[in-house]
């Protein structure tokens, strides 16, 4: 009667694991379908199990069960109740009219109710799967790994949050396979199965893996230290639009959407300062990202020489950069103010887009990345004066005034207003930068929009959203910058990169990364040519001025000041953001002072409990013993290990060898100290061991239940 009810206090502890662990299951399945009733389905769950504890006769077991799904579907899908004939022919007709459907393989008119029976059904085969495994194999090893990949999976791929759920199912999975693990322990040698004595195994166990997994939760995390693979997968399966991977992309014509950081480097630049690198530009907004107006013929460049439309600084101030493509990527990295591009491969020609002024390296007419190039500039300076002249304005080129008819009229209007009391048009170029800056905008990458059907991508983040990267920024401020009529385009590229040493000439080395791909603003001002902005919260505009004070009449003093204490600010910002990213890379994350408190605290109670285990070793250790000789076969070599552990253990109880003693006197001492005669009989077989070797298997049995005997009369 004692060993009945052992069982079944067993079998109700695995089954509340169990009954936890398939929540996890469930509850995933309910988010995502839009499917309630939560609670009637583990309902369900814990009749099954009561049911298997209980070893209910299967007619019994399965009208409960089919009441239970009965009483579920009358109750959800029906306005009868439950336990009226009415009721039941609801029940017969979706039976009838589904089975029909099925017949006739139409399954897509499967009906609702029809659906959450096959539902039950599967819970039903997998609860009946767990006690077959829980009461033949005692394991449910697959099971726990499969739940583990099962939520990790949803987490991945859609917009579940399964990780607290992971850490549940793993803490109750590895409690689950200690408890089995014992269980198959004590059926193997044989123990009786003891409440007492299961519980005293299998207490410190759980304990141990509860502290562990509360630590960890606590304990900071380290940053990923490979790129994201999921957009990759995603991409690979079709299953693009939510999240992509942060790099110089080709197709602009729907911007938004979250990404990715990638960190993989591109390009290595050796160059003499920090600037942005001018891959391209486009011209045309289709009111969700950037398209070319129409195709223009490329040319071949005649020795390298780049027919940009960018101002060129002086001559005194020619530069060069070098650089070190580092995966394939032929199109050509142009600093501002870009005269030519030296390639060294024979052959290696330079083909050039008049209309978007991209650059790419070719050889006999296919795309050719070489291992270096050498890009010849000279960084353009603009005149303060100059740029603060009023004058006439007049359209160089209309296609960078195009917009969408479809443009709501408020983001003219929000143009319009920021700049209706500015004078020139740098001045109302300046306005639209810093308005991003000051009014509750946030640079995001996570969670940004990709806008509907008849939503514009600027209206969206102007009025809406208010949260984007640079692609929400550099967009909004070229189609403001048209609304008011200032001929503007949006560039890409990219950032100047990090910063990595010095080149043994005394050049800067940049490491440039799909992290460091970007997009800008250059609009165009009448009396100066086109200009580079920067409207991205966090960038900032690298755009050289010159104050020339003696010659800017009508410019006041407080503007000039103005503009250079702004640029000092950004500058001395930048190279404290710099400081403060160096600093967090050669420091780890710092640890709360909870977390440490926690730490220390486990470090002390498992400090404790080794201390607490070594005095006590004399109780325990024994039984470590015989467990350990009853799995070994009963042959000399094992008897010799047997026999030394037993000298041990009686010296932990008090009963030491003396150093002149002999084994047979000791084995005498010890027979006299017990009461009985079993020290001298091993010992008597341990000299034949060790002196003759001549010995009877049978001898190695009979010695067996003595030494046992005496290990266990240590421990008293």
């Amino acid at each position: 009667m004692k060993k009945e009810a052992m069982h079944y206090v067993e079998l109700i502890i695995y089954y509340t694991i169990l009954f936890f662990i398939l929540r996890e299951w469930l509850v995933p399945v309910m988010e995502l379908t839009s499917t309630g009733h939560l609670y009637l389905f583990m309902l369900f769950i814990a009749l099954s199990f009561v049911i298997n504890i209980f070893r209910v006769h299967i007619v019994i077991s399965w009208l409960l069960k089919l009441g239970f799904i009965g009483f579920f579907l009358i109750t959800v899908y029906s306005e009868e109740s439950p336990f009226t004939v009415n009721g039941l022919h609801y029940l017969i007709n979706e039976m009838r009219v589904n089975v029909s459907y099925i017949l006739a393989s139409d399954l897509s008119s499967v009906t609702d109710p029809f659906r959450t029976i096959l539902f039950f059904v599967l819970i039903w085969m997998l609860i009946y799967l767990l006690h077959h495994w829980l009461t033949v194999r005692m394991t449910i090893f697959y099971f726990f790994v499969l739940t583990v990949f099962f939520i990790a999976t949803l987490d991945t791929f859609t917009g579940y949050d399964g990780s607290m759920a992971i850490v549940k199912v793993v803490l109750l999975g590895l409690i689950m396979t200690a408890f089995l693990y014992v269980k198959r322990l004590m059926t193997t040698t044989g123990t009786a199965f003891a409440l007492r004595k299961f519980m005293l195994y299998i207490l410190p166990v759980t304990l141990f893996i509860g502290i562990v997994g509360f630590v960890a939760i606590l304990l900071p995390k380290a940053e990923p230290q490979w790129p994201d693979p999921v957009p990759y997968m995603k991409g690979m399966v079709g299953m693009g639009g939510g999240t992509s991977q942060v790099g110089l992309g080709e197709d602009d014509s729907e911007l938004g959407g979250s990404f990715t950081a990638d960190d993989t480097v591109v390009f290595e630049v050796h160059a003499r300062k920090k600037q942005y690198w001018r891959v391209e530009t486009k011209d045309f907004y289709t009111s969700k990202g950037w398209e070319t107006s129409y195709e223009e013929e490329e040319m071949i460049l005649q020795d390298g020489y780049i027919p940009t439309s960018l101002p060129i600084g002086t001559p005194e101030k020619t530069a060069y950069a070098e650089i070190y493509p580092r995966i394939t990527r032929s199109y050509v990295m142009q600093p501002y103010g870009v005269t030519k591009v030296n390639v060294e491969e024979p052959d290696t020609v330079i083909q050039y887009n008049m209309m978007t002024e991209r650059a790419s390296t070719m050889l006999n007419g296919d795309d050719f990345v070489p291992e270096k190039y050498t890009v010849e500039y000279s960084t353009p300076e603009y005149s303060y004066t100059a740029l603060k002249t009023v004058t006439d304005s007049y359209v160089s080129d209309p296609r960078y005034l195009q917009l969408p008819d479809t443009l709501p009229d408020r983001v003219g209007n929000l143009a319009y207003e920021l700049t209706s009391s500015r004078q020139t048009e740098y001045d109302k170029a300046r306005a639209i930068e810093q308005y991003f800056k000051r009014s509750g905008f946030v640079y995001e990458t996570k969670n940004v929009p990709v806008p509907e059907e008849g939503i514009d991508y600027v209206d969206q983040f102007l009025f809406d959203t208010k949260q984007g990267y640079c692609d929400n920024f550099s967009t909004s401020m070229v189609v403001m910058l048209r609304s008011i009529g200032i001929e503007a385009r949006w560039v890409k590229g990219y950032a100047s990169g990090t910063e990595v040493g010095r080149t043994d000439d005394g050049l800067l080395k940049f490491d440039i990364a799909n992290n460091d791909a970007h997009s800008w603003v250059e609009a165009y001002i009448e009396g100066v040519g086109w200009m580079q902005f920067e409207p991205t919260i966090g960038f900032t505009n690298p755009t050289e001025i010159e104050f020339d004070l003696e010659r800017s009449g009508n410019a006041s003093d407080e503007m000039i000041k103005e503009e250079k204490k702004e640029r000092e600010e950004k500058k001395q910002e930048q190279k404290t953001q710099e400081k403060e990213d160096e600093k967090k890379a050669k420091e780890s994350t710092p640890v709360s002072p909870v977390v440490k408190w926690i730490g220390a605290s486990s470090l002390l109670i498992l400090a404790l409990v080794a201390i607490i285990m070594y005095k006590r070793r004399r109780k325990w250790l024994p039984k470590v013993y015989v467990k350990m000789q009853q799995r070994k076969p009963n042959d000399a070599s094992n008897l010799t290990v047997a026999y030394k552990r037993l000298l041990k253990q009686l010296a932990l109880s008090g009963l030491k060898r003396e150093p002149n003693e002999t084994l047979q006197s000791f084995a005498q001492r010890v027979d006299e100290h017990f009461g009985v005669k079993d020290m001298s009989k091993i010992t008597e077989v341990y000299e034949k061991v060790i002196y003759s070797k001549n010995i009877e298997h049978h001898e190695f049995d009979e010695i067996k239940e003595s030494w046992e005997y005496l290990i266990n009369r240590t421990t008293g």
